[in-house]
């Protein structure tokens, strides 16, 4: 049976985290909005601007925390490698390295990818070993981590809510991205903010897990002396 934790941070702090990404969110959205350059507005969004760059940030020393985790937590080495692999991705991704794996076709639109006559075999077999490894790599980490992280969201330990905050403002992301409607300069920074708050809400979620679990080790340590 395993032990009860306590939320920590507690509610305040939680909350006021939460606020200050909301409230960075709704401030960004009305600044870029209220730039009337559309030239200079793409320059703020796109892949150079401060938008991006701050995600891009957080997405990498996220991933530099889980590759640190995984040499100095010898509990959970294995979690955190196979976290740090999925997020090497994620961060990849949102330096759209996809599009340079070849000039053809991006390697996130598999389809095209595999039956482009242009794109040589042999790097279509590297996308699909790395391709393969990933699911396997996802599917072995998330099945481990489902229980715990149910659990978590029932205890409202703060890492989880954000995590869980994570989900759902990527999703809003990718339905930014593919709905036709939001096609355009207004649609494009909402994209881009989200997907940027995604990747905020990825470390700080981190950040909290470690927090949470030194807690939880104080509390217990302090337990079994009593």
């Amino acid at each position: 049976m395993h032990p009860v934790e306590h939320p920590y941070p507690g509610t305040a702090v939680t909350a006021t985290l939460f606020g200050l990404i909301v409230a960075a969110m709704v401030v960004s959205a009305a600044v870029l909005l209220s730039v009337d350059d559309a030239v200079y507005l793409k320059q703020l969004i796109e892949d150079s601007g401060p938008v991006q760059l701050v995600g891009q940030t957080a997405i990498f020393v996220a991933f530099g925390l889980a590759c640190l985790f995984a040499l100095l937590d010898s509990k959970r080495s294995s979690d955190y490698l196979h976290l740090s692999y999925l997020l090497m991705f994620y961060a990849l991704r949102e330096a759209d390295f996809h599009y340079k794996v070849s000039e053809h076709a991006k390697a996130t639109q598999f389809k095209r990818f595999f039956s482009h006559e242009l794109i040589p075999l042999y790097t279509k077999l590297f996308l699909a070993a790395i391709v393969i490894l990933f699911l396997v790599v996802m599917y072995r980490y998330l099945k481990k981590q489902k229980p715990v992280f149910i659990a978590a969201l029932k205890a409202r330990l703060p890492w989880a809510l954000f995590a869980f905050a994570w989900a759902g403002v990527f999703f809003l992301s990718q339905l930014v991205d593919q709905v036709p409607l939001f096609h355009n300069v207004t649609g494009q920074v909402f994209e881009e903010i989200f997907e940027s708050s995604a990747e905020v809400l990825v470390l700080t979620a981190m950040i909290l897990f470690r927090l949470q679990a030194g807690h939880t080790s104080r509390e217990n340590a302090a337990t079994s002396v009593t």
